[in-house]
């Protein structure tokens, strides 16, 4: 009878412990610009909230198509991506928002860059009228900053210049063989370019654009916000947390990524990398949303109908 009421006892403990575990968060994540976020799992100690008030599984996707189709299938609660992204995702009703962001391409800092050959007769955006630029994938932010550099100088993309395809690890041969004429170039391959030599800039996502807008932001399903309001108050706290200790403590953050796995590129390269601009408080700037979208509309004809950028960011679940 004794043992019947201790193997009862230790069931209902069981039980308990296991109502007791914060809930998790499946979180997908990409492989540039999200040093923050990979941080977080890296760096426990700097995130007092997790294992306590929320749990964080970080799940590899390579691009942000796959990151949403997982979503929908309900295998993530939230992730990375671009606000060109979120903004089609929000024009086919898919039901995210922007909670914070994670990188700007902005003026004085790092920005996605476009190069082409050293010897190229390319010397401006105009030159590449017959020619292809290569972009990591179409409709995508390396699509949207291409095809801006295009118009800006007078061309049509499609028609006087082609937009071709392929992997950020491939762009840098694909440009020095001649495949295509300029490639796009983000950390770390950018400082692996430029320390092998025989590239040079051509224009950068910030100047093709034209002002200081978001690169990668956080979103959560709303379902997810609004059944654990606290719990994404909590993971976001301790975000802003440690973007702040990665901006002051970046030599050193960096090393840690890159002794963790996260990053490829040798380290001793990796801590030099130029950097993009990272709001320490993790704000979004909403207004460049609002912009990309009217261009994805106006100018691309990506969009059937307009995507209200403030209905996409909800801020208030960061802290105060």
């Amino acid at each position: 009878m004794k043992r019947i009421v201790w193997i009862v006892a230790a069931t209902l403990f069981a039980g308990s412990v296991f109502a007791q575990e914060p809930p998790m968060i499946r979180f997908g994540r990409g492989f540039a610009a999200e040093e923050q976020m990979w941080l977080m799992s890296v760096r426990k100690d700097l995130t007092p909230n997790q294992d306590k008030k929320y749990r964080l599984n970080q799940i590899l996707f390579q691009a942000n198509p796959q990151r949403f189709q997982a979503y929908l299938a309900g295998e993530l609660d939230a992730g990375t991506a671009p606000g060109l992204s979120v903004i089609f995702a929000r024009a086919q009703g898919i039901d995210m928002k922007v909670v914070a962001s994670i990188s700007q391409e902005a003026a004085g800092h790092f920005s996605t860059t476009y190069m082409v050959k050293d010897d190229s007769p390319i010397k401006t955006a105009k030159d590449l009228k017959g020619g292809t630029i290569g972009v990591v994938e179409y409709k995508t932010a390396t699509d949207l900053w291409a095809r801006a550099g295009i118009i800006n100088a007078g061309l049509a993309p499609d028609t006087d210049v082609k937009v071709f395809a392929l992997p950020f690890p491939a762009m840098g041969e694909a440009v020095r063989s001649g495949k295509i004429g300029a490639g796009t170039f983000v950390e770390p391959f950018y400082s692996q370019q430029m320390a092998q030599g025989g590239l040079r800039k051509l224009f950068t996502a910030r100047e093709a654009v034209g002002y200081d807008h978001e690169l990668l932001d956080i979103w959560f399903g709303e379902k997810f916000l609004k059944q654990h309001a606290d719990v994404v108050r909590a993971f976001l706290a301790d975000y802003v947390a440690v973007t702040k200790y990665y901006l002051a403590n970046t030599d050193q953050a960096k090393r840690d990524l890159s002794k963790a796995g996260f990053v490829r590129t040798p380290v001793d390269i990796y801590v030099k990398n130029a950097d993009w601009k990272r709001d320490p408080n993790g704000r979004v700037d909403v207004e460049s949303l609002r912009k990309l979208s009217a261009f994805m509309l106006d100018k691309l004809q990506w969009l059937d109908k307009p995507v209200n950028a403030d209905e996409m960011v909800d801020l208030s679940y960061l802290p105060k």
